[in-house]
């Protein structure tokens, strides 16, 4: 309710001019509360204020409920981030082992790539020297048969001999 200065005395001080209206503004409302005493307002009940008690109770255990739910959905939240973070974390460390081998692997296939390439260079000079030793191989064979040959037709004269020496001894 606003305070009425029209009705004070503009020559005084402030504080007395804010005194003086603040006395004519009680007055006034002793005025009013007399003026409704005429009309047998002194015998209306005291309004029943328990509805707005329980609605303050309800509202209050309804914020408590929010903030119960705020705070569950705020620690699941934390819990989901967290399980983000170890997930993502995990998920970098496998990404890194399957680097590592695939490096590996790289480097397995290139030793294998340059061992059968070796092997490859080993065959191809095996092949040129097996030209060369065929008819090394055939003379040998040729040179071996006859010397059976040789010894199978000298054996029966080599028993012979053999025989005699060993009589003489």
């Amino acid at each position: 309710m606003s305070i009425d200065l029209r009705e004070v005395e503009p020559l005084s001080s402030k504080s007395l001019l804010l005194e003086q209206a603040l006395k004519r503004q009680q007055s006034q409302g002793r005025d009013i509360s007399d003026h409704l005493a005429g009309f047998g307002m002194e015998d209306m009940l005291d309004p029943d204020y328990e509805w707005l008690k329980e609605d303050k109770t309800a509202i209050e255990s309804l914020v408590k409920q929010m903030d119960a739910s705020i705070g569950q959905l705020a620690q699941q939240m934390r819990q989901v981030d967290k399980q983000t973070t170890d997930a993502h974390k995990k998920l970098e460390k496998e990404q890194k082992l399957l680097f590592k081998q695939i490096k590996t692997l790289n480097g397995l296939l290139k030793k294998q790539v340059d061992l059968f390439s070796g092997m490859e260079k080993q065959l191809k000079k095996v092949e040129i020297q097996q030209n060369s030793v065929l008819p090394l191989i055939g003379i040998g064979l040729m040179s071996g048969l006859m010397a059976a040959v040789t010894i199978l037709a000298t054996a029966p004269w080599i028993s012979v001999l053999a025989q005699k020496l060993l009589n003489v001894m």
